[in-house]
């Protein structure tokens, strides 16, 4: 290792002490049941539906994928 690599990180972790962090007071999320989420919860159906749809394409791709794979290679 070079005696500078040890140098620019000793820069570096000094640099970042007094760094304000990432997280200012300029976004609020409220604390209540739903409302940390990017979908709805209220209409269950719609929910199921949508779960059922995203994970059901999620673990039938690669299964379409293998029963696929023979005829394209033909």
């Amino acid at each position: 290792m070079n005696a500078a690599v040890f140098a620019r990180t000793g820069i570096r972790a000094r640099a970042t002490i007094g760094a304000t962090p990432l997280r200012s007071g300029a976004y609020h999320f409220s604390n209540e049941n739903g409302k940390n989420i990017p979908f709805s919860t209220k209409n269950k159906p719609a929910l199921a539906f949508g779960v059922v749809a995203y994970l059901g394409t999620g673990f039938a791709l690669p299964c379409v994928a293998g029963y696929w794979q023979p005829y394209e290679a033909a």
